[in-house]
């Protein structure tokens, strides 16, 4: 099928061009309760094909390009309507000219990763799940399952031709207790691997939180807090560092980062931060050969990372994008955090952090206060930081969090971190 696609888009004069060729196969698995309701396997095969048409402007060349979705089940002609459409489109996404990644024309297949049982993954899932599910006031109303290996092939003109496997695990499921108040909570999770503990360790946390949500009150009083977050909060606040260091971002000027940027500025109180990219697979979509990335150490930028294109405009040598990142474990346990006055926000209705801003947040479904004697559950009222302010005090927690986005302390405490209440 490539082989057709190379040989349409060279008679429709298309020289310069991308190939994502991918082969995806998952096991799918949901219950009502514990109930097993629907059973479904897939196999999908996708091309997604990005075509370049260069374009002379006032003396300069420019380079354009647009995508086409091509399928198995099409045509010769309906292949070579799509991809001649992308073509002509592409003159109106005409960007500063730039190379395609290079490659010498020889096939490599990196066999680094093997397909796993996608069947046997999503049952273990459930398994470890519903192990959890033994509550008397609190239950998981509902689960999703999905175990996916998907096999890659990338090719483009410029003699790039690789191909890798992966293999991921995610799912989601709504935890409810009725003891007091009818309360629903939703939960995700998304593994590079069946990780069985994680999943029940969850799940707990999910019914526990239902059960504590059930009970909680409005009482949060507006005013400054040293805040908790955990999981997957944590991650997301460290998100606003990558999106400040990405290449595109800071070529459009929307970051003022450099190679050797104190990110977290002067008069830091605490914890430095140290911050690795992760490379989840050996080549990014165009073909990039991907490793791990030293992106911040001691509270200094090291790289900038980021796609070819905007790479080559910042004159840097093009990383790939990475979905991963790893921190460098905490200092403190979380026990020791919280021995002082804090509150901790187990559950967000939808947690943000602005990556041009540096604002943070969101409303809070489920709290613990501590007022330095006495532990409340409270509901209500919304988080509102700005990372700028709260990165000179962070403590990170030595306990760890993992799953296919970030590795790291579980639990980072911030201090005088205004909080609008819920009275």
């Amino acid at each position: 099928m490539i082989n057709k696609i190379i040989d349409i888009l060279k008679s429709e004069g298309i020289e310069k061009y991308l190939i994502n060729k991918t082969e995806r196969s998952s096991s799918e698995l949901f219950f009502i309760r514990k109930e097993l309701d629907t059973r479904r396997t897939k196999d999908v095969t996708v091309y997604d094909v990005t075509v370049y048409r260069d374009i002379q402007k006032d003396g300069s060349t420019l380079r354009g390009s647009a995508g086409a979705g091509i399928f198995p089940t099409m045509t010769d002609e309906e292949i070579r309507k799509k991809l001649s459409d992308a073509y002509y489109a592409a003159q109106f996404a005409a960007n500063p000219f730039y190379e395609l990644v290079k490659g010498d024309g020889i096939q490599k297949e990196d066999t680094s990763a093997a397909p796993k049982a996608a069947d046997e993954a999503v049952q273990r899932m459930a398994k470890a799940l519903f192990s959890a599910d033994n509550d008397s006031e609190a239950f998981i109303n509902s689960a999703e399952f999905f175990a996916v290996n998907e096999h890659h092939r990338i090719v483009n003109s410029d003699g790039v031709d690789v191909s890798f496997n992966k293999f991921t695990v995610n799912g989601e499921f709504v935890t409810q207790c009725t003891s007091e108040e009818d309360v629903e909570l939703y939960y995700d999770f998304k593994y590079d691997d069946i990780n069985e503990k994680a999943i029940a360790e969850k799940a707990a946390e999910g019914i526990t939180a239902a059960k504590d949500r059930s009970a909680a009150k409005r009482s949060l009083k507006s005013g400054s807090y040293d805040v908790i977050l955990s999981g997957s909060e944590v991650a997301a606040v460290l998100g606003y560092y990558t999106a400040k260091s990405n290449a595109s971002a800071i070529y459009a000027k929307y970051s003022d980062y450099s190679a050797g940027t104190e990110v977290q500025g002067d008069g830091v109180t605490s914890e430095m931060l140290n911050i690795t990219c992760i490379a989840t697979v050996p080549y990014s979509g165009e073909g990039i050969k991907m490793s791990d990335l030293k992106l911040i150490e001691n509270g200094t930028l090291k790289a900038i990372h980021g796609v070819n294109r905007f790479a080559q405009y910042l004159g840097i040598t093009p990383t790939g994008s990475y979905e991963k990142i790893k921190l460098e474990a905490g200092t403190q346990s979380f026990e020791e955090m919280k021995k002082k006055p804090y509150l901790q926000v187990v559950k967000f209705s939808d947690f943000q952090i602005d990556p041009f801003t540096g604002h943070f947040g969101g409303e809070i479904r489920l709290g613990y206060l501590f007022d330095g004697s006495t532990i409340s559950k409270v509901t209500g009222g919304s988080v509102n930081g700005i990372i700028t302010q709260a990165h000179k005090n962070f403590v990170f927690s030595t306990e760890k969090y993992s799953d296919s986005e970030y590795e790291g302390p579980f639990a980072v405490r911030i201090e005088n971190v205004a909080v609008a209440g819920s009275e």
